[in-house]
C-alpha cells in the first residue's frame, strides 16, 4: 500500500468526498476557508493507492514571535477507528506544522462523547433518543491520544473551546432513526410553546418564508442588529453573512417570521385587544408599513450523502410584539424544510455545558437532545511555545472579547 499525502486538494475531488462524508459539519466543506479570510489555509488530503481516504481544513494563524496556530475546525474528516490512516495523517500534519513554524495543530472532532436529552437535566427523566454521534466514542477518543494528541478534558463553559463542546439538536428522527412526521417534531415540543405553533400565529397575521436571495440579506441584518443592541453583543456584519451566502450557495438560507401589521389590527379590536397595543400598530402603518419581521434566522443545510444535520447559526428578534413568540414558530418551520431535505437532526447550537446561561432557556423549549462533543486535541509541535500561549491564550480571549464589544 502506497500513501501520498497533498496540501493542496482540488475543489472538485474534495467536494466529492465531502459529499459522501457519513456525518458533517459545514466548517468541514472546502468553501469555509474562503469564509474565514483572515487566516491561511491548506486544503489536506490524504490518499490510499491514489484513492482519497481523509481530508481536512487545515487554518493558520499567524501570532507573535514568529510562530503560527494551526486549526482543523470539527477535525479531519476521517473515520477515526481506522488507526492506521489516522497515525499517518498525523504524521503529515506534524511535517505541515514544522514547516509552516506551527507551535499546535488543534481539532475538534464531529463525534460526540455523550447524547442525552435535556429532560434528564431538567427532571431527572431517562428518554429514549436516536443515538449517533457518541457510537463507538471509546475507541476513537484512544486512537487519538494513541497518535500522540493531547486532551483538553471535558469542558463546560462556552468560552474554554474555540467550538462550543455543548449543543443542542432537535432530533427529527426517533430512536430507531426513522424519520419523524411534522406532527411528532410539533408534539415532542414542550407543552407551552406547542400553542403558539399554527392557529395561534395564522389569526394574528403571522406568516413565515425562506429564501436564499441575498437581496434579502437587509431585511435580515435589521432583526439582527435590534438583537445586538438589545443584548449587549455583537454578531457578524452584513459582508460576513453575504460571503457566507456565496461560498455556501444552495446550502445557506434566510428565514424570516413576518407580522401582517392590518390582520393583527384586526385581530386585536375583535379581541379586546389592549389600547397600547393598538396604537402601536397604528402608529407603524402610519409610517407607511405594512408588515415587520419579527424574527430571523440563518441556516446551513449540508448536502452530504450520509446522516445530515441542519445549522440553525444566527438568529434575531424584533423588539416589538414579543408575547407572539414568533421564534418559536420559526424554529417550527425550519424543522419542517429541514425534514423536506432529509435532515436528521436541526442542531441549534452551542450552549454552556453548566446549562445556565441565556441561550439554554429558549433552546430547551424544543426538547432538544445535548450533543456533548469530544471536544478539543492538540497535536503539540513546539512543547515550550506550547505551554507558554496555553496559559497566555485566556487572558488574550477575555482582552480581544472586551475590545470587540467597545467597537
Amino acid at each position: 500500500m502506497k500513501y501520498e499525502f497533498k496540501t493542496n486538494v482540488k475543489k472538485t475531488e474534495y467536494d466529492e468526498f465531502v459529499k459522501k462524508a457519513s456525518t458533517l459539519s459545514f466548517m468541514q466543506e472546502y468553501n469555509w476557508a474562503f469564509v474565514k479570510e483572515e487566516w491561511n489555509h491548506f486544503h489536506c488530503g490524504l490518499y490510499k493507492d491514489k484513492k482519497l481516504v481523509a481530508t481536512a481544513l487545515v487554518l493558520k494563524r499567524k501570532l507573535p514571535l514568529g510562530i503560527s496556530l494551526m486549526y482543523i475546525p470539527r477535525g479531519i474528516l476521517v473515520d477515526y477507528k481506522n488507526k492506521e490512516i489516522l497515525e499517518i495523517f498525523t504524521k503529515k500534519l506534524r511535517e505541515l506544522a514544522k514547516q509552516e513554524h506551527a507551535y499546535v495543530v488543534k481539532i475538534d472532532p464531529n463525534f460526540c462523547y455523550r447524547e442525552y436529552s435535556i429532560k434528564e437535566i431538567e427532571k431527572q427523566e431517562k428518554v429514549d433518543i436516536p443515538l449517533y454521534y457518541s457510537n463507538d466514542y471509546e475507541l476513537k477518543h484512544k486512537n487519538i491520544l494513541s497518535c500522540g494528541y493531547h486532551f483538553k478534558g471535558y469542558t463546560k463553559s462556552i468560552q474554554d473551546t474555540l467550538q462550543p463542546r455543548y449543543h443542542m439538536y432537535i432530533p427529527l428522527i426517533n430512536k430507531d432513526h426513522n424519520f419523524l412526521t411534522e406532527s411528532e417534531i410539533k408534539t415532542s415540543f414542550k407543552k407551552r410553546i406547542r400553542s403558539y405553533i399554527g392557529n395561534y400565529h395564522e389569526k394574528r397575521g403571522v406568516t413565515y418564508f425562506h429564501t436564499s436571495d441575498p437581496k434579502y440579506l437587509d431585511m435580515f441584518m435589521e432583526v439582527i442588529t435590534q438583537t445586538e443592541k438589545r443584548q449587549n453583543i455583537r454578531l457578524r456584519n452584513k459582508s460576513y453573512f453575504k460571503k457566507m451566502m456565496e461560498q455556501y450557495k444552495g446550502e445557506a438560507y434566510l428565514f424570516f417570521g413576518m407580522l401582517n401589521l392590518e390582520t393583527y389590527l384586526q385581530f386585536l379590536k375583535n379581541n379586546n385587544g389592549k389600547e397600547e397595543e393598538i396604537k402601536e400598530v397604528e402608529n407603524l402603518q402610519t409610517d407607511g408599513q405594512k408588515e415587520i419581521v419579527l424574527s430571523a434566522a440563518f441556516v446551513i443545510i449540508p448536502q452530504n450523502e450520509g446522516l445530515r444535520t441542519s445549522e440553525y447559526l444566527y438568529a434575531g428578534n424584533h423588539l416589538l410584539f414579543t408575547k407572539l413568540n414568533v421564534s418559536v414558530g420559526l424554529v417550527y418551520e425550519i424543522c419542517k424544510y429541514s425534514l423536506e431535505q432529509g435532515c436528521s437532526y436541526c442542531n441549534l447550537g452551542g450552549i454552556n455545558g453548566t446549562f445556565d446561561d441565556h441561550l439554554t432557556p429558549f433552546k430547551s423549549r424544543f426538547n432538544a437532545i445535548v450533543f456533548e462533543f469530544a471536544g478539543e486535541y492538540d497535536l503539540i509541535v513546539q512543547p515550550i511555545r506550547y505551554h507558554i500561549y496555553e496559559f497566555c491564550m485566556p487572558i488574550l480571549k477575555k482582552i480581544y472579547r472586551f475590545l470587540r464589544r467597545k467597537k
